[in-house]
């Protein structure tokens, strides 16, 4: 806390706010005679996240700012001219939450938190305002920190999807680069064929073989190595002995091509119109092939855009017939990036479970915090034993009074001396910058809302959470 030269208030500084109309002058009077004056320079900082705060004060002139050190994006005003911050009546603040610091040259009125209480009997008016403000301010922020724990869980996510984005995408990018040069070649090839004299009987060889590479794209065949890399070898003694490029050996082989096929063809064609056909069916297996892996990175880039569409329920109304298993299995595909690293999901599906009327959108927010807890719960430096395999756990039911989703890992566990505070706001045993401390308050009010429970049970190497909803749920 800054140190200021004592200047007491005036009740003519009181009264510039709204706080005091129509309290009676003697209440303002006393007010006044509590507060003396603070002053703090544009950036000087009113108290750092876990100060102390011991006093109610009030915005004289200027501007204060706020934010918590693990959330440096989350950033707003709490005091302009005439409103209070600080310590307000009914108040259970004892520390600063975050950073309150002045943005441009600011004057307070400030009061020991002590004569709070006398404050409420004498100026009953001004006590039922600072409440309504107490409140408005908890709003405010407990939505700010809702909004950064839904973006650190977003963030987690996107970063999941990005990565499985970029593998298709990549591949597609691989695919078409490749596809532009076989493309040329076979253009290539094709010009050096046109006005070429073909036998009739080669004529018949040659279309059978351009069928028999369309079947060989669209039933692949599986040749163990040993046996390919007999044919490749004997495909390359036999075009290097007819004077054609053994480099086409291994695309043959590929393409199903064989030397039965090719012996009576060599006979029918010159070497030049040959060669330059083997480059041309070469360079039709190739492009069928490209263009396989090209719809096939497609259609996995449009599966992951149509799940993530699926998850956050866009273009559905808030509350609908929702399949809670679907959700789950959507959530799981979100996190799938982080996943494939180590861990094991066992899924306990019911299958059996009936849709529940409910907000889709909030539900899957339930199990994407529940998972996510679980996935950090088994991450953490030091939190599983060398070798243990990590082991993710959803199992759903359905029970007479509706459904129970649980979620467990085979993590440390939850310590005993915290666990009844897991579900407060702000609590987190995560480090700084990596929780918000609002995922299982979140998830609480949202079971609440849908008129469920969320109940944990955790010891060393087991946690679980229930969640029951009731199948009217909205």
């Amino acid at each position: 806390m800054p140190e200021e030269t004592y200047e007491p208030a005036t009740i003519a500084d009181l009264m510039q706010s709204p706080l005091f109309q129509d309290e009676s002058t003697e209440a303002v009077a006393w007010i006044a005679q509590q507060m003396h004056i603070r002053r703090l320079a544009a950036g000087e900082v009113l108290w750092n996240q876990g100060d102390v705060v011991t006093e109610f004060q009030l915005v004289l002139e200027g501007e204060l700012h706020y934010r918590r050190d693990d959330d440096p994006y989350a950033q707003f005003i709490v005091g302009t001219a005439g409103h209070p911050t600080g310590v307000l009546p009914f108040s259970r603040m004892k520390q600063a939450t975050g950073r309150v610091w002045a943005v441009v040259p600011t004057r307070l009125a400030a009061m020991e938190s002590s004569h709070l209480r006398e404050l409420v009997y004498r100026a009953p008016l001004v006590a039922q305002r600072l409440v309504s403000q107490m409140t408005d301010r908890t709003r405010e922020i407990t939505r700010m920190e809702e909004g950064s724990s839904r973006l650190l869980a977003l963030g987690k996510l996107a970063a999941g999807l990005a990565h499985e984005l970029n593998n298709p995408a990549s591949a597609a990018v691989r695919s078409s680069a490749l596809l532009r040069d076989v493309l040329k070649e076979r253009r290539k090839a094709a010009v050096a064929l046109h006005g070429v004299v073909i036998p009739p009987g080669a004529r018949e060889s040659m279309s059978g073989m351009i069928e028999s590479i369309e079947e060989c794209v669209s039933t692949p065949g599986d040749i163990d190595a040993l046996e390919r890399a007999d044919l490749e070898s004997d495909m390359s003694d036999w075009l290097d002995h007819a004077g054609l490029p053994s480099s086409l050996a291994s695309a043959l082989v590929e393409a199903r091509i064989t030397l039965e096929e090719l012996k009576p063809l060599s006979a029918a064609l010159p070497l030049d119109p040959l060669a330059n056909f083997l480059k041309l069916i070469v360079a039709d297996h190739q492009t069928l092939c490209l263009t396989r892996e090209l719809e096939e990175a497609s259609r996995r880039i449009s599966d992951l855009v149509q799940a993530v569409k699926l998850y956050s329920y866009m273009d559905q109304s808030p509350v609908s017939e929702v399949d809670v298993e679907q959700g789950i299995d959507l959530t799981l595909r979100m996190f799938q990036h982080q996943l494939k690293h180590g861990f094991t999901v066992n899924r306990n599906l019911s299958g059996q479970l009936p849709k529940v009327r409910a907000n889709g959108s909030a539900l899957n927010q339930i199990w994407t915090n529940l998972i996510d807890n679980a996935i950090d719960a088994m991450d953490a430096m030091g939190a599983m034993p060398a070798g243990q395999p990590k082991v993710l756990t959803v199992r759903t039911c359905l029970e007479p009074e509706g459904i129970l989703v649980e979620v467990g890992d085979n993590g440390p566990g939850i310590p005993p001396e915290v666990r009844s505070r897991i579900f407060d706001p702000f609590f987190t045993t995560k480090g700084v910058g990596e929780g918000t401390g609002l995922g299982l308050d979140i998830v609480r009010r949202i079971v609440r809302s849908h008129k469920g429970t969320i109940l944990v049970d955790s010891e060393p190497g087991r946690t679980v959470f229930q969640v029951r909803l009731p199948l009217n749920a909205a």
